[in-house]
């Protein structure tokens, strides 16, 4: 008979009586204005924080298989993924090895610092005003795939008291 008694009160809400007297009005605004708190909670949390006043700050994602344009799918715009980030005073290809276009060793400026994104694949760090490189730690080493018309290497410029946002694309295993 116990155990009759959950399987009545789940068939009863499921038909629309109610066994108990009070009843709640829905209002639709307040769960208009709820969803929209949600959002905004989870938007922050997907956004990088900007814990500084000067430097860089962005999100590294990994785009990996068939890129190409298709009417059936949209574009992917790839998912944040963890990686230590290697930020290098500036540096030109001439300055390095590079394998496959896009894989470097034996970088020959100096490492400025480097930092982890995190599992989202967001990151910041405070930098002087300057130019800068930035590298991925992959497999195959450091991975850049980005060029200015001087052949500098993923160059990023940091003003001051600014910060400037990257979006750091690893896409060594798409196709386009």
């Amino acid at each position: 008979m116990l155990l009759l008694l959950p399987l009545a009160l789940l068939f009863s809400s499921c038909n629309g009586t109610h066994t108990s007297s009070s009843h709640t009005k829905i209002n639709p605004d307040r769960m208009a204005q709820q969803d929209t708190q949600q959002q905004t909670a989870s938007d922050s949390a997907a956004m990088p924080q900007h814990p500084i006043e000067q430097g860089i700050a962005g999100k590294v994602l990994w785009k990996s298989g068939n890129q190409m344009p298709s009417p059936d799918a949209p574009p992917s715009k790839g998912r944040g993924v963890q990686r230590t980030v290697y930020v290098y005073q500036l540096t030109n290809a001439a300055q390095v090895t590079t394998t496959n276009g896009v894989f470097h060793t034996n970088i020959t400026t100096k490492l400025v610092t480097q930092v982890e994104t995190d599992a989202a694949g967001n990151f910041a760090v405070s930098l002087a005003p300057g130019r800068y490189s930035l590298f991925s730690q992959e497999d195959q080493g450091l991975f850049a795939n980005r060029f200015d018309g001087e052949n500098n290497i993923y160059p990023v410029e940091v003003q001051q008291g600014q910060v400037t946002a990257v979006e750091f694309v690893i896409n060594y295993k798409a196709s386009y």
